[in-house]
């Protein structure tokens, strides 16, 4: 009993040091953690459970009127919230109720308040089930309920909220509210911005004359060109008339300069001033409104490839509908209009028995051929450039050289003292017009050509810089190897391409990669004890946490790309060294051609690489229905479904051979069990979906013999049309080529096409997803007649009876 009562007393003694200091809860053991719980329990003593809640909560300390983010006195009219780098900023002054006067006046200062406790229980851990969130989630969380205050104040004259503030603010408002949602998938649903804006264009474009429509035509004839279906929203009456109105407006205005894809800011401000929030919202930019064509680098526009169909799913719905029920924070509040309680009613559930809620947004799957040629060639690509024979130069090598030397060149005005003033005597038009006026720029121009080696001059290299946009046939002559610093930029393509399909990592997981040190173990996979090395790829991988938490993990590489990684990080070194570079570098990195210099890869640049390479290879156009062709660009986040795609797609795939070796599996079990522990489920089975699709569509290929696979087509025809017997066809690219004897015969896929068969897909996860199909790898061994074992597998669809 004794030593008990010595026990308890050290631990009230350490309670009350607790009290006093709480960073004496630093490096306490488990144990004595427990002891403070059980004695503070046995004695009514919560003050130091109440402190160590409260450092993992944040429930006691956080000030509903006053929290970190809000710049601004609760009581302002104007607040500036701070997330991030970019303020936010909301204006409660710029709001007219249905009775005419301002959300600010005095009579609707209750209602007020209770659309800013709204915003502040955003990150309130009592709010939150004593969370702590980060400010990212802080941030979209207040975008959430700022967008349900707009939705409210939109219904401002129905809700004759003036009078009743949010009694009528009810279940039967926000299951309208949220269905609009659910069917176009953002708030421009609850907002109908296309209705409204097409309703204000077409009574605008009226006080525009014929004349003057013709002048602008004339200036701006882009705006008589048709514009592809997927982009067009609005179909405006007098299209013409209506981008005339609102360059009147400065719609097209930025500074003395003409912002030819116009503001959304004006746009949202014409349409919503005095009626909701109108400052920060995200106002489409309608292709239809534009007076040039978009500008781009690549060759030519992008294949969208993400579900651009409208619609959302369950679990977007679910966290708006958890926005919603923070306005309870409101309950029982003296200053502030109590809001109806919300029912069990206002549920996604609820919701997705009033509209057909879509599945959560896919990436759009790349055919399979495309991805394995798409390998095979920027692994090509890059032994051809990056050759491991030891004396043999690389590009990186030549880029090295050429930079280093440019760099000792000065890149000041006027430095080329070969280039007279164009007010000089000495000046000849044709002589200099051309002429850099920078040494550094002329040496590119005269001299750095000599600085290559025979074997870059062999393979058609004319010039170091890249070549500007404004080149005529910029792209045949990158493809001819005619630049050296163009190639460079296919290069970083071919090698992010590799990596990102093989490790299926996030684009900006591989963003980070540093610029060396990559590799475990840290040895040149090119040493004789490299060569027998099983190499991992290290990265920072972002894990859920109270303020984000990035976890360093490996995964395994093989070793020809191992090496590939190794050469960037040797040439990332020199350059390093040479100060070839602004700050530090990254494993990928984007050449500035006129500054040659040599700068950490960004999403847009890393983005940027990948289209060079697509346009250098060439790779698929898709037709649209105004005419245009676009190309596939491929994106990071449709690699990564990759590897299970090569595994379900091995079967019938002619270079699978060659790939599983540069993958380094010949084990296909292993592999399998490699893929599934590795993957998440939707992208097995999104690679499981393009393997059944091409089953159900294509009637001549292996994977329509599969078992099951006319009763899944069955299935899909009967979700689709509402009848099991319609056929399901999509003319392929190859049946449609064997209709001529041309080869020049351009083989372009239409868009609606590729829009079918997504559709297709999309049924065929959701089976998937709800276990009515499955589709699985049977393994077994084959021996020949020298008793040579292969392992090999058939695939098994099985389609689940629901009866």
């Amino acid at each position: 009993m004794l030593s008990v009562a010595i026990d308890n007393s050290s631990i009230a003694d350490l309670i009350e040091n607790i009290v006093e200091d709480h960073s004496v809860l630093n490096g306490l053991s488990a144990e004595t953690l427990e002891d403070i719980i059980n004695f503070s329990v046995a004695n009514d003593d919560y003050r130091a459970l109440d402190i160590i809640t409260n450092i993992h909560t944040g429930i006691y300390g956080y000030d509903d009127r006053q929290p970190e983010w809000l710049e601004s006195s609760f009581s302002e009219n104007k607040w500036v919230l701070t997330f991030g780098k970019k303020p936010k900023t909301i204006h409660w002054d710029t709001v007219y109720l249905d009775d005419g006067k301002k959300l600010t006046d005095a009579k609707h200062q209750k209602l007020l308040n209770s659309f800013k406790y709204w915003i502040t229980a955003a990150d309130n851990p009592l709010e939150n089930g004593g969370k702590i969130i980060s400010p990212i989630t802080a941030y979209h969380k207040v975008s959430k309920v700022i967008a349900l205050i707009n939705a409210v104040l939109l219904h401002s004259k129905e809700l004759k909220l003036a009078k009743y503030h949010l009694l009528n603010v009810n279940d039967d408002f926000w299951l309208n509210i949220m269905t609009k949602y659910a069917e176009h998938g953002n708030f421009q649903g609850v907002y109908e911005i296309d209705k409204h804006t097409k309703v204000l264009l077409n009574n605008a474009s009226q006080s525009i004359s014929d004349t003057d429509a013709q002048t602008f035509k004339e200036n701006f004839p882009y705006v008589t060109k048709d514009i592809a279906q997927d982009e067009s929203f609005l179909f405006l009456a007098e299209r013409e008339k209506a981008c005339a109105w609102l360059f009147e407006q400065s719609y097209y205005h930025s500074g003395k300069c003409i912002k030819y894809t116009g503001s959304g800011a004006v746009l949202s401000e014409l349409l919503f001033k005095g009626k909701m929030l109108y400052h920060d919202i995200n106002i489409p930019n309608y292709a239809e409104l534009h007076l040039k064509a978009p500008r781009r680098n690549s060759e030519y526009r992008a294949v969208e490839n993400k579900d651009t169909s409208t619609g959302t799913n369950q679990r977007t719905i679910s966290t708006y509908i958890e926005a919603i029920r923070l306005i309870h924070t409101n309950l029982e509040r003296e200053d502030a209009a109590s809001p109806s309680i919300l029912s069990e009613r206002v549920s996604s559930g609820h919701i997705s028995q009033l509209v057909s809620l879509k599945k959560a947004g896919r990436t759009r799957t790349l055919p399979p051929t495309f991805v394995f040629n798409l390998i095979r060639q920027c692994y090509e690509f890059a032994k051809e450039h990056l050759p491991i024979e030891e004396g043999v130069v690389t590009l990186l090598d030549e880029t090295l050289t050429l930079l280093s030397k440019a760099r000792s060149k000065s890149a000041a005005k006027n430095s080329n003292t070969l280039r007279p003033q164009q007010c000089a005597l000495a000046w000849n038009e044709e002589l200099h017009r051309e002429m850099s006026g920078t040494e550094r720029g002329y040496w590119f121009q005269t001299e750095a050509i000599n600085c290559l080696s025979s074997v870059y001059l062999k393979k058609g290299i004319k010039q170091v810089q890249g070549f500007r946009d404004s080149v005529e046939n910029r792209f045949e002559r990158i493809r001819a190897n005619e630049s050296l610093f163009d190639l460079f930029s296919v290069l970083q393509g071919a090698i992010q391409v590799l990596v990102g399909a093989i490790m299926a990592r996030r684009q900006d997981e591989l963003i980070k990669l540093k610029s060396h040190g990559n590799l475990s173990p840290n040895v040149s996979p090119f040493s004789e004890a490299g060569a027998k090395t099983e190499y991992n790829l290290i990265f920072k991988v972002k894990k859920t946490g109270s303020k984000g938490v990035n976890a360093t993990i490996e995964r395994p590489i093989p070793l020809s790309i191992a090496r590939f990684i190794w050469q960037l990080e040797q040439f990332n070194i020199k350059a390093s060294e040479l100060n070839l570079c602004k700050g530090k570098l990254s494993l990928f990195n984007s050449l500035n051609s006129n500054n040659s210099q040599l700068n950490q890869v960004t999403h847009s640049t890393y983005n940027a690489h990948l289209d060079a390479l697509c346009d250098y290879l060439g790779t698929d156009l898709v037709e649209y229905d105004n005419g245009e062709y676009r190309r596939n660009y491929v994106r990071q986040h449709q690699l990564r479904r990759f590897f299970a795609m090569a595994f379900f797609w091995s079967k019938g795939f002619d270079g699978m051979d060659a790939l599983r070796w540069m993958l380094g599996h010949s084990d296909m079990e292993h592999l399998y069990h490699y893929i599934s522990e590795s993957e998440t489920g939707a992208v097995l089975n999104g690679a499981k979906a393009s393997v059944i699709v091409r089953g159900v569509v294509d009637s001549t290929s292996e994977l329509a013999k599969l078992k099951g696979i006319e009763e899944v087509r069955k299935i899909i025809a009967e979700r689709l049309t509402g009848d099991s017997s319609t056929p399901i066809t999509i003319e392929s690219v190859s049946e449609a080529a064997e209709d001529y004897d041309d080869e020049s015969y351009l083989t372009v896929p239409h868009i609606s096409q590729l829009q079918k068969e997504q559709d297709i897909e999309t049924e065929v996860i959701q089976l998937l997803e709800e276990g009515r199909i499955t589709l699985e790898p049977e393994f077994f061994t084959i021996e020949d007649g020298d008793g040579n074992t292969t392992q090999t597998f058939n695939l098994i669809l099985k389609i689940k009876d629901l009866d």
